[in-house]
């Protein structure tokens, strides 16, 4: 499949160059920022909504991130106000530029769910970019875990390593699920099942990502060749922590039918995951030796210094500091064998 380059440019300059049709993509169209609040800026696009970035005419600026984006506004406001600015105004929210005396230039309507099933869905997430199938760059296709009180994840916004991939050009459509029926085996069938529809569909690059139990769906999808050209899987593992047996024989199935020679596969494991029951060490060990010849280039994101836990991803900073090294990843021609995280 096609490898795209170089990675850099398709993050900020490249996004620059869609800044007629994507504005807040374009760091050098916000007046009056230094280099500093250029990289504040850029970073501010790394995360995820409800977010808010203002600036003044003097050049400070603040941005957060918050529940709602009322309060994203006021904080971002307040944030700017402290940082020295005496006019603080919004700048930019979500994914559109507000700034008085620039026409609002919203991005393109996304779509409804574009395949639906008994139990699941594969919806486009209305808080991202929507390219579409010809324009993007590529389909990445995000799975939840599952919730032990049968919590409804579906409509969970993915982690922000997903918005890496947004800014450079990647559609991204969730793999919801409904918690009664949702299980590591139906969830990967289901994935296996419509991958190939959603290729179909004219994406270029397709890749299938997901936390805990979309992450076991997502490494699954290395039984066929071309269901998926990359997988990212963070935190792979069933919901309880009792089922030691059953996670390992389910990973012996999924390592020994893994025959996708040019997938590329980057795991993700976080000190103190409580469901990755034989351990980190013996579960990457495992993972590595068992995958050799099997799969194409292997990344593995061990314990990752700052985060903890089966949800360490979900800690915005793991997101800028190791989305870029991710999509690296699926797209350079030679892709990197480590990431620094840096």
């Amino acid at each position: 499949m096609r490898r795209w380059l170089p990675i850099l440019l398709l993050l900020f300059a490249g996004a620059t160059a869609r800044a007629a049709d994507l504005p807040i993509l374009d760091v050098a169209a916000v007046p009056r920022l230094n280099a500093t609040g250029q990289a504040s800026y850029r970073i501010f696009l790394l995360n995820n909504v409800p977010r808010a970035f203002a600036i003044s005419t003097s050049g400070h600026s603040g941005w957060t991130t918050a529940a709602t984006l009322e309060q994203a506004r006021s904080k971002a406001l307040s944030l700017c106000a402290a940082h020295g600015g005496t006019d603080c105004t919004i700048y930019a929210e979500d994914l559109s530029v507000v700034y008085p005396g620039r026409s609002r230039i919203d991005p393109p309507p996304v779509p409804g769910p574009l395949i639906t099933g008994s139990g699941y869905a594969f919806v486009p997430d209305q808080r991202y970019i929507w390219h579409g199938p010809q324009a993007a760059s590529g389909l990445i296709v995000w799975g939840h875990g599952k919730s032990g009180n049968q919590t409804d994840e579906s409509g969970y916004q993915p982690h922000n390593y997903v918005r890496v991939f947004n800014n450079a050009g990647f559609d991204v459509v969730r793999f919801a699920r409904e918690p009664v029926t949702d299980s590591e085996s139906n969830a990967s069938e289901w994935l296996q099942e419509n991958l190939p529809k959603l290729r179909a569909m004219g994406w270029r690059e397709v890749v299938a990502a997901g936390q805990s139990t979309g992450a076991w769906a997502s490494l699954s999808t290395v039984d066929t060749p071309g269901l998926a050209d990359a997988v990212i899987a963070v935190s792979a593992a069933y919901l309880s922590t009792a089922n030691q047996g059953a996670q390992a024989a389910g990973l012996y199935r999924i390592i020994h039918a893994a025959a996708s020679p040019n997938t590329r596969v980057a795991l993700v494991y976080f000190e103190g995951d409580p469901y990755v029951t034989e351990g980190i060490d013996a579960r990457v060990e495992h993972l590595r030796d068992g995958l050799a010849g099997r799969i194409g280039p292997l990344l593995v994101i061990e314990r990752p210094p700052g985060f903890r836990g089966h949800g360490g991803a979900n800690a915005a900073d793991f997101g800028r500091r190791y989305g870029p090294c991710l999509l690296h990843f699926v797209l350079d021609p030679q892709p990197p064998a480590t990431c620094d995280g840096e």
